[in-house]
């Protein structure tokens, strides 16, 4: 199940990544996914002010995310492997629309 949560999840990163150019890097081990922020698409600048903006507007829409990384720009997606796909997906839109509305 690890692994169908994290292929379902940075699959759907990836997605939300091909329209948000901030986004320049997915990675998962197993259901623990994380995506990598930067400035103008450019992983050398680090973006943690965004970082910050998605998760506090994610956390107002009821997701809580966290931030990691040596310069807070990563946010991590860990969640319980008895979570639904309709729950993921859910999950899934919710950082979608966040990107949407301030990127």
């Amino acid at each position: 199940r690890s692994r169908q949560v994290g292929a379902r999840l940075a699959a759907g990163l990836q997605a939300i990544a091909a329209r948000h150019k901030a986004i320049v890097d997915v990675r998962a081990a197993g259901a623990m996914v994380a995506m990598e922020l930067a400035k103008n698409g450019d992983p050398r600048q680090p973006d943690a002010d965004l970082t910050g903006r998605i998760v506090k507007e994610a956390a107002r829409r009821g997701l809580i995310l966290l931030t990691c990384g040596s310069y807070g720009n990563v946010i991590r997606v860990l969640v319980p492997l008895t979570a639904s796909d309709a729950l993921l997906d859910e999950g899934l839109a919710i950082i979608g629309a966040c990107f949407d509305a301030l990127n």
